[in-house]
């Protein structure tokens, strides 16, 4: 920029002022910087950020684009690499009224016979009819027209045919110089993947077999998602072409799973690739898999078969495929099991449903005992099993032939059944009356085991009404009272993948009710439309309708994938031991629950592109609070309440676990007023408690499988009894595992087992001590 004083002259004189950026002239630098990184980067970042441009200079967007630069090039060169390395070859069909290159066409002409019209004579036919036209001559046009009609197609005309005749001789072309050449489009030209499913521990992947490829591949952001060890490598790959090459990241060895057999994989990781795996010859050869393109079959060392694609796709598509809605139950194998945390378990999906499918898995709410494991999710099968991770914090006993979970087919967005007239109306429906909100404190249990006097009863019953609005279930969220906060999803440099909505396939008065959900909460903030935030949907999160054991249903969304691209976010969470130590020593206790404590959190514009669900009848909706299972949810709810009760926490008269929150005091005056200091807090910040979840001065409750009693504290029979039931460890490993685990005390350098020459399978022998 020009400066005053300077030795520039602008049009013979010297600027009197420093020149300032005008934000015209500062966009155009920006659009010059992307234009140089790249020539398609500013129609990407005009994709991208189109709803932010429209209230935002392209300046104000570069520190957002900068950041993002790396995966926009990734973007860029994957899309280029892609037309690269597979031939997009279109479909055209034989057409015989098409017109084809090697044949010369002229409008219809009228009946003109060239060698009558010369000589004089009647010239009102044809040429191939003249009957002063040689016989040789009749034969070679003869010849020509039944050519020309192969190319052509049977509906052209005998006049269009003499026509031809008249134009090539015109053009002086003589009989005995005539040649056609037809230009035939009768090569049947259909691109086809071939591919199959296989696991990798837990992780369903797909396999696209490709005979012409000299090395297998692996999408580098596929092997960071399936957390495979990526070594160094001094290979050197080209594409298709021969001539353009791949980014190599490194090499990756591992061992894939499909019906009991185990497929070694030695791949490439590239940055750059239409799919997650391509397996090359090297993989077919040392598996001994076999392809068959006109069965659409491939072979797996002469053991295991599977169909791909299919001959008649459009009868097996989901538009014309009837919609089954039944819920399958999952049975555990014959023998009991335990599922420890970030284990998973494999089980057989019922022989009603195709072998390799997405399926919705929901936890079996009907059975004895209600398990909040396996949490609703998307899940795919393989070879008619399927594979549920234990995400949990605590083992999973598994009983013999259990029915633990359900499953049900899943359908996309664009196939979600039309919207039923019975619907209620949104703009209609009032959910809670507010006039009777001030009435739902009289909920609360106040002494139930009548361990306080009738006055301080009383005066327990008057502090509910004084603070009637913290026991609401008209929540409105935070209030930013204590200073500003929202949660946020961090996601880390790899995005998550694009992919279709999906939702289980329910029955009508299920999705009716699962619309409700969305209703009542779109009612309550906790959703809003896309375009009412000024947002662009990223990522559609599936969402399941959850049978409660109290009876009714609750709205889960799943949000596994996202989390599995985002980084966890640095907190420090409570700790149970200390929380369980600080409840012990109250005389008096008071236990309550958040309403709907993630609703109550609000979610960063920012995060809320990845937050997306799907309704069945009203199109796409967004979060704009936290959500359970969202990522940055736990956090930021710990982030909250320390906020908002950290100075009772200090003093030791508050403990809290997730969203569960206990007030405590050695005398019952003591925990009134501590109480009374929450319940301000609380409703100065405009946080709501569940009223039906609270209990005044119970003589015992149970906290995470403990059982507190008035000063004291021991372990719930039904924990002890789930510890008792779990098989001993079978191997070195497995008893290493379960002493570093739960063993803290143990001196393992004066054990056999934990020398460095012991073999981990060793099978132990266990005996009885008499």
């Amino acid at each position: 920029m020009l400066r005053a004083g300077g030795n520039i002259h602008h049009h013979g004189e010297v600027p009197e002022a420093d020149e300032e950026l005008s934000p015209s002239l500062e966009n155009l630098i920006v659009l010059t910087w992307l234009r140089l990184i790249n020539r398609d980067l500013p129609n990407l970042v005009k994709q991208r950020y189109g709803t932010e441009l429209r209230s935002k200079t392209l300046a104000s967007l570069k520190p957002e684009i900068s950041q993002a630069l790396d995966s926009l090039l990734d973007e860029i060169h994957s899309a280029t690499d892609a037309k690269v390395l597979r031939a997009s070859i279109k479909d055209k069909h034989f057409d015989r009224s098409a017109k084809k290159t090697g044949s010369i066409r002229t409008g219809r002409q009228i009946k003109c016979c060239i060698l009558c019209k010369q000589a004089g004579r009647p010239s009102q036919h044809f040429l191939s009819t003249c009957k002063y036209l040689p016989d040789e001559d009749k034969q070679y046009m003869s010849r020509v027209r039944q050519s020309y009609c192969t190319e052509v197609g049977d509906s052209e005309s005998e006049d269009n045919v003499d026509n031809e005749q008249v134009s090539f001789l015109n053009d002086n072309v003589g009989p005995s110089k005539l040649r056609v050449v037809s230009a035939l489009r009768r090569v049947s030209t259909k691109q086809s993947l071939t591919y199959f499913k296989a696991f990798y521990k837990h992780f369903p992947l797909e396999l696209t077999l490709d005979t012409g490829a000299e090395v297998s591949m692996i999408k580098a952001s596929s092997a960071d998602y399936i957390g495979v060890t990526i070594k160094k490598s001094n290979h050197s790959a080209l594409q298709a072409d021969g001539v353009t090459p791949l980014n190599i990241v490194g090499e990756c060895h591992f061992t894939l799973s499909r019906d009991g057999i185990e497929l070694q994989l030695e791949a490439l990781v590239v940055n750059d690739l239409d799919v997650d795996i391509l397996a090359g010859i090297p993989f077919m050869s040392s598996n001994d898999i076999a392809i068959f393109p006109s069965k659409h079959k491939i072979v797996i060392r002469d053991k295991v078969t599977v169909m791909y694609g299919s001959p008649n796709e459009e009868l097996n598509s989901s538009n014309t495929r009837v919609r089954r809605t039944q819920a399958f139950l999952i049975r555990a194998p014959s023998a009991s099991s335990v599922v420890w945390p970030g284990c998973y378990g494999e089980y057989d999906i019922p022989s009603e449903i195709e072998s390799d499918c997405i399926l919705a898995v929901e936890p079996h709410t009907d059975a004895s005992r209600t398990k909040d494991w396996p949490s609703p999710q998307i899940a795919q099968s393989v070879a008619g099993k399927i594979r549920i991770v234990n995400n949990t914090s605590v083992p999973q006993f598994i009983q013999r032939n259990e029915h633990f979970c359900r499953v049900r087919l899943t359908t996309t967005i664009d196939n979600a059944p039309e919207a039923p007239d019975n619907i209620r109306d949104i703009k209609t429906t009032n959910y809670i009356d507010s006039t009777h909100t001030s009435q739902f404190f009289k909920q609360v249990s106040v002494d139930p085991d009548n361990l306080l006097s009738p006055d301080l009863q009383t005066q327990f019953n008057e502090l509910l009404r004084k603070f009637s609005e913290v026991f609401s279930p008209n929540f409105e969220g935070y209030n930013g009272e204590i200073g500003p906060f929202e949660a946020s999803v961090n996601m880390g440099p790899v995005q998550p993948p694009q992919r279709k909505g999906r939702m289980p396939q329910y029955s009508k008065n299920n999705l009716v009710e699962l619309q409700n959900k969305f209703d009542e909460l779109e009612c309550k903030g906790v959703f809003r439309k896309p375009e009412d935030v000024g947002i662009s949907v990223e990522y559609i999160n599936p969402s399941f309708l959850v049978k409660k054991a109290s009876g009714g249903f609750r709205l889960v969304t799943a949000f596994a994938d996202v989390g599995r691209y985002s980084k966890p976010q640095p907190s420090l969470m409570p700790d149970v031991d200390s929380t369980l130590r600080t409840i012990a020593q109250w005389k008096y206790i008071i236990k309550s629950d958040l309403t709907s404590a993630f609703y109550q959190i609000p979610l960063a514009k920012d995060s809320m592109k990845y937050c997306g669900v799907a309704t069945p009848y009203r199109g796409v909706r967004v979060y704009t609070r936290c959500a359970m299972g969202m990522p940055g949810s736990e956090t930021a709810l710990e982030e909250l309440m320390c906020r908002i009760v950290g100075d009772f926490l200090q003093k030791g008269c508050v403990a809290k676990l997730a969203d569960d929150l206990f007030c405590g005091g050695n005398t019952p005056e003591e925990l009134l007023y501590n109480w009374e200091c929450v319940l301000q807090s609380l409703q100065k910040s405009g946080i709501c408690l569940s009223p039906s979840k609270t209990v005044i001065c119970p003589k015992s409750i149970t906290i995470l499988g403990w059982i507190w009693s008035q000063g004291s504290i021991s372990a719930s029979t039904h924990r002890v009894a789930t510890l008792a039931s779990c098989p001993v460890p079978d191997t070195v490993r497995g008893l290493r595992s379960f002493i570093y685990r739960c063993v803290q005390d143990a001196k393992p350098r004066h054990s056999e087992l934990f020398q460095l020459n012991c073999p981990i399978r060793r099978e132990n022998k266990w005996y009885e001590i008499s």
